[in-house]
């Protein structure tokens, strides 16, 4: 009996320490958005030391930067050198990339705005894409309360007339 009442506490906390540990689900809240030393000048937010971008995240929290290297073009157009910060803090550095390293994720920390910054620095013809991941914001069910109509009530046999007087 004993046993059976600890497997039962010890399956009930298993349950709920799983039912607990459930992940948000991510979705994309920026990006893709391509980078290049070439187009510095032509994406608009490029300065001296690579590009600027600000981002809002729907949900602040948990956060995932993913960085396809070549992006869609493949081996030869990957980057052997870039920088990506954070809000400050740095997030991928020049020992990251290299003509083998494909798809790179990065979790962060993302706050309700986000500055980030991008500085490629290889061949001109070289790029990333860059893609954001943050939890999706839950939607939540208002439950809206069901009023049943009033009862019609049963003709009266006890009838009174009422007069009401003329509308001016």
């Amino acid at each position: 009996m004993k046993r059976l009442k600890r497997l039962a506490v010890i399956s009930s906390l298993l349950f709920f320490t799983a039912a607990g540990v459930a992940q948000a689900e991510m979705t994309t809240i920026y990006g893709p958005v391509y980078f290049s030393k070439a187009n510095k000048k032509e994406h608009g937010h490029g300065h001296d030391k690579g590009f600027k971008v600000t981002f809002t995240a729907p949900v602040p929290g948990n956060g995932v930067i993913v960085v396809k290297n070549g992006a869609e073009s493949g081996k030869k157009y990957r980057v052997s050198k870039a920088e990506i910060e954070l809000n400050g803090q740095e997030v991928a550095g020049p020992r990251d990339f290299n003509k083998n390293a494909d798809v790179l994720n990065y979790n962060v920390e993302l706050l309700d705005v986000n500055e980030m910054k991008i500085e490629v620095e290889s061949c001109k013809t070289c790029k990333i894409e860059v893609s954001v991941l943050g939890e999706k914001p839950v939607v939540r069910e208002i439950p809206v309360p069901v009023v049943a109509p009033a009862p019609l009530a049963a003709p009266s046999r006890d009838f009174v007339p009422v007069q009401l007087p003329p509308l001016p």
